[in-house]
């Protein structure tokens, strides 16, 4: 290859992105992608995609989002890379935390005020499940092993926070309820909230003895082995098309109360802890004392329930409180009492648009983050929407508004990508 190619390409590469970049900097005009809808308003506007890490490569698999608010930074773990990306206020990759500082399973993340990192990774070829403690400065202080906790064989956390007393509330890979560690990182309880719940195992049981001699139940058998799928079937299907012994199957799945799978956990600054059960499909919010004060959800694939809720942050600013629904590719808002009112999004490769999206994080100015797994990107969102409540009545009372819904317009993948923010690195 040439002098002049060499150059050619690497300019290609490496200058015309940040050129790119540097000019949607002063892009004036950002992405509408939500409408007016119900008894408020409702705006979403793509601020920035991020789409390249550190290194200038294309992003792959971005799965869970932390903010360090403080240092004005974002937080991306990376699936399969196992390691944490950095990014700056103007959401351009700075540093990468991984292997060499004792990052290299990296899942969730959780930054205290005093900007220490606590980092929840998995099992590697080398190491077991752990929680790794950093300081500010990226080094790592303290490692909490989870091998002498009563009641698990192997606990693989994946989020946490710390709690207003101090304690860690840490969430596990399969596991039902939370850990609850002491500031020192020592076993102290389990949080588990509890509900009407599934026995998947009870169920595989039966269906196995029954399948051969049912022909029904073998039409139908894959179907409701998934929980989610069942329960989205009754609720969608007329109850004359589902086969009578599929039906009284359904409630008889149910074990009763027990304590729920939890895949993420928040707090807000009072200490409030928002514990979200892709299980049940609700919230349970406690105290800063372990208290519990109520619930809100419902499971399902319909506008304003969630069929398969994977990771929630708290805008305290807005009163509002964001779920992010992996399998409905959506993200729902509703208000600190737990009322439904918006979402936006749905299943597409436009801006405002998502591929089984995973994690929600805030941005210190109030932005929301998603990390769109299967699109390989992160979208930063500007969630505008006013709460319109008539005169004398409650919102407890109210039909929630729809924000959007996917199969009522599918957007322009290639329109308006030129106003978007595309960052790639210096």
């Amino acid at each position: 290859m040439s002098a002049v190619n060499v150059i050619a390409d690497f300019l290609s590469r490496r200058t015309f992105p940040v050129l790119l970049a540097v000019w949607g900097l002063f892009a004036p005009a950002m992405q509408g992608i939500a409408a007016e809808g119900g008894n408020g308003q409702a705006e979403v506007r793509v601020v920035a995609i991020l789409s390249a890490d550190e290194l200038g490569d294309r992003l792959r698999y971005p799965s869970f989002l932390a903010y360090d608010k403080d240092m004005d930074e974002l937080y991306m773990t990376v699936g399969g890379a196992g390691k944490v990306i950095v990014y700056d206020s103007n959401f351009f990759p700075t540093v990468s935390l991984g292997p060499g500082r004792g990052a290299d399973g990296a899942r969730g993340i959780f930054i205290n005020n005093d900007g220490w990192i606590y980092l929840c990774q998995g099992e590697t070829e080398n190491s077991p499940g752990r929680l790794t403690i950093f300081n500010p400065a990226f080094f790592p202080e303290q490692e909490i092993l989870f091998d002498s906790i009563p009641g698990v064989e192997k606990f693989i956390p994946k989020d946490m926070v710390v709690g207003l007393t101090g304690n860690l509330y840490v969430v596990g890979q399969n596991n039902r309820g939370l850990l609850v560690l002491d500031q020192d990182g020592n076993f102290s309880h389990w949080l588990k909230p509890q509900d009407q719940i599934f026995d998947m195992e009870v169920v595989e049981a039966a269906q196995k003895e029954r399948e051969e001699s049912d022909p029904e139940l073998t039409e139908f058998g894959r179907i409701i082995q998934d929980e989610v799928e069942a329960a989205d079937i009754a609720e969608f299907l007329p109850r004359e098309l589902i086969p009578g012994s599929v039906a009284s199957r359904l409630e008889e799945r149910r074990s009763g109360m027990g304590p729920v799978m939890v895949v993420d956990i928040e707090r807000d600054s009072e200490g409030h802890l928002y514990i979200l059960s892709e299980e049940t499909g609700k919230v349970y919010v406690y105290s800063p004392f372990e208290e519990l004060l109520f619930t809100f959800g419902q499971k399902g694939g319909s506008t304003g329930k969630m069929s398969r809720p994977r990771s929630l942050v708290v805008d305290e600013k807005k009163k509002a409180v964001y779920v992010v629904d992996y399998m409905r590719h959506t993200i729902l808002i509703f208000d600190l009492g737990g009322k439904f009112m918006y979402e936006f999004g749905g299943l597409g490769t436009g801006p405002g648009w998502f591929q089984y999206p995973t994690g929600l994080t805030l941005t210190r100015d109030g932005l929301l983050a998603v990390a769109d797994l299967f699109n390989h990107r992160v979208q930063i969102l500007d969630v505008r929407f006013e709460y319109k409540f008539p005169l004398f009545q409650s919102p407890e009372t109210m039909e929630p508004p729809i924000l959007m819904r996917p199969e009522e317009a599918k957007p322009d993948i290639d329109a308006g990508e030129e106003d978007i923010l595309e960052p790639a690195p210096l």
